[in-house]
C-alpha cells in the first residue's frame, strides 16, 4: 500500500522505488489516492465529496458513493476551478436526489461558503477529519486488498506540468500553412543562420513548380519559425525535409508540421511515407519514433 504526494518527479521516483520493493520483496503493492483516503473517514452512507485546495480558486476533487460498507467512485479524481467542480458535483447530485451528501478536505474550509450556497443541506466534515490519516490509508488499502483491486500501481497526475501548458498554449498559436513563393523571401533570410544551408531558396523554389512536390510553413504571429515538404511518387512519398529555428525548436513544432504531413498523405491515399536522417541527428530521431507505425 502506497500513498505518494509531491512533484511530477517526486512522486515518480516514489512509485518507482514502492513497486521495486514490492516485486523484489513479492509483495502486493496497492496504491491509494489522497482523495481516496479522505473519503474513507467518512462511515455515513451517501455521497462522499473529497476536496483539496490547489490554490487560486482551484481544487482537487472526488466523488464516492458509500453503501453496504463499499466506496464506488461516482466523479474520478480530478483538477478543476472551484466553480466547474461544484456544478460537476451538483449534476451527480441530481442522480441520488435522497442520499445525503458530505463534504470532506481542506478545501471544504476554504471554500465553505460556495459550498454551503450550492448545497444547503451538505454536511461539512470536522476540521479535524480534513487533514489525511495513516489508519484511513490502510483501511482503504486493506479494504482493496480484500476485495482484490490490484489495479497496476501508476502515477496519477492530475494537472499537466506547467512547462507543458506553456508549450501546448504556444503551439495552439502557430499555424501550418503551404508555402508559397511570398514566403521564400523570408526562408531565405534565416536560412543559413537557422535552416540547414543545404535548402538554398533557389531549391525550394524549384521543389514547389512540381506538382508531386508539397511544402509546408510553421508561421508564429507571422513569422515562419519552420517549414517541411514531402514529394510523392504515385503510393508513396518520401519526407524532404523538417526545419525549425533555432529559437524554436524542442516546443512541438517539428511534431505539428510532421503530423501534418502525414494528414496530407492520408489524404492522397499514400500508403509509405519514408525519410532518411543522419545517425547523429538524435533530436530529429526522437521526433521520428514518435511517428512511428
Amino acid at each position: 500500500m502506497i500513498k505518494v504526494l509531491g512533484s511530477f518527479t517526486g512522486i515518480r521516483i516514489g512509485i518507482a522505488t514502492m513497486k521495486a520493493f514490492g516485486d523484489s520483496l513479492g509483495i502486493l503493492a496497492i496504491g491509494i489516492n489522497s482523495l481516496e483516503t479522505l473519503a474513507y473517514s467518512i462511515s455515513q452512507e451517501g455521497l462522499i465529496v473529497s476536496m483539496i485546495d490547489c490554490k487560486n480558486d482551484n481544487c482537487y476533487f472526488a466523488m464516492y458513493q458509500l453503501k453496504a460498507s463499499c466506496y464506488e467512485e461516482i466523479i474520478k479524481p480530478t483538477a478543476d476551478t472551484i466553480e466547474n467542480a461544484l456544478e460537476a458535483i451538483a449534476r451527480q447530485k441530481t442522480l441520488f436526489p435522497d442520499f445525503a451528501i458530505t463534504f470532506i478536505g481542506d478545501a471544504t474550509r476554504i471554500y465553505h461558503n460556495a459550498i454551503r450556497d450550492k448545497f444547503k443541506n451538505g454536511i461539512l466534515a470536522l476540521s479535524k477529519n480534513n487533514v489525511l490519516n495513516s489508519y484511513y490509508l490502510g483501511l482503504a488499502g486493506f479494504t482493496k486488498f480484500q476485495e482484490k483491486k490490484q489495479e497496476e500501481l501508476l502515477p496519477l497526475y492530475l494537472k499537466k506540468p506547467q512547462a507543458q501548458r506553456q508549450l501546448e498554449e504556444k503551439s495552439k498559436a502557430v499555424k501550418i500553412l503551404p508555402m508559397t513563393l511570398q514566403d521564400l523571401e523570408q526562408i531565405s533570410s534565416i536560412l543559413v543562420t537557422d535552416f540547414d544551408a543545404f535548402w538554398k531558396p533557389s531549391v525550394l523554389e524549384e521543389e514547389l513548380k512540381f506538382e508531386n512536390s508539397t511544402y509546408l510553413v510553421a508561421k508564429l504571429n507571422d513569422e515562419i519559425v519552420g517549414f517541411a515538404g514531402i514529394k510523392n511518387v504515385i503510393n508513396q512519398a518520401d519526407v524532404m525535409n523538417i526545419v525549425v529555428k533555432k529559437d524554436f525548436r524542442n516546443q512541438g513544432i517539428g511534431s505539428l508540421l510532421l503530423k501534418k504531413l502525414i494528414e496530407l498523405a492520408k489524404e492522397r491515399n499514400i500508403s509509405t511515407l519514408t525519410l532518411e536522417v543522419m545517425e547523429e541527428n538524435y533530436p530529429a530521431i526522437h521526433l521520428y519514433k514518435k511517428f512511428r507505425v
